[in-house]
């Protein structure tokens, strides 16, 4: 199994040992942050159809998710205009309430850190977003090193009673 090393608050580092770009994937759990169980709904916030969810997770199009159901969202994960780290750039526009702490730990389910968003955008000033701005939040990711014997890695979340391996 391929593992990479823990997402700093910056995300994955960009290594000469990996394959970039690549197709990657997110765990994302269906309504646990207010984000509609409608498969359109998840794609939409990852910026990719429902089709590229249903066929990932292998659903029905007409497929509803149970609530917290574990769902993998495909992602192009690469090394973005040269950064340090490696990331799928998400576009998401602010609505009211909005902060990049909000969407980070809330609507993207800590799949990415409000710094990490404040190094991407560093011309917004993160406690002055009018509503309908848009902003790329850097979902971690991370492609597979040339030596791994992988085609894909999945970034995911632990959470307290998720089984780890040593």
């Amino acid at each position: 199994m391929a593992t990479a090393a823990p997402a700093s608050v910056e995300g994955f580092d960009c290594t000469a040992n990996r394959m970039y770009p690549c197709q990657a994937y997110a765990l994302y759990r269906a309504s646990f942050a207010g984000v509609s169980l409608d498969l359109a709904a998840i794609g939409d916030l990852f910026a990719v159809s429902r089709f590229m969810v249903v066929h990932a997770n292998n659903l029905s199009t007409t497929a509803t998710p149970a609530n917290g159901q574990p769902l993998l969202v495909p992602l192009q994960c690469g090394c973005p205009s040269r950064s340090p780290s490696s990331y799928a750039p998400m576009q998401y526009q602010i609505d009211p309430g909005d902060t990049y702490w909000i969407v980070s730990t809330t609507k993207l389910q800590n799949l990415t850190q409000y710094q990490a968003v404040e190094r991407v955008n560093p011309t917004l000033v993160p406690t002055d977003l009018d509503v309908g701005t848009m902003v790329t939040f850097p979902v971690f990711c991370q492609c597979p090193a040339t030596a791994d014997n992988a085609t894909t890695l999945v970034t995911y979340v632990s959470s307290p009673g998720t089984p780890c391996a040593t």
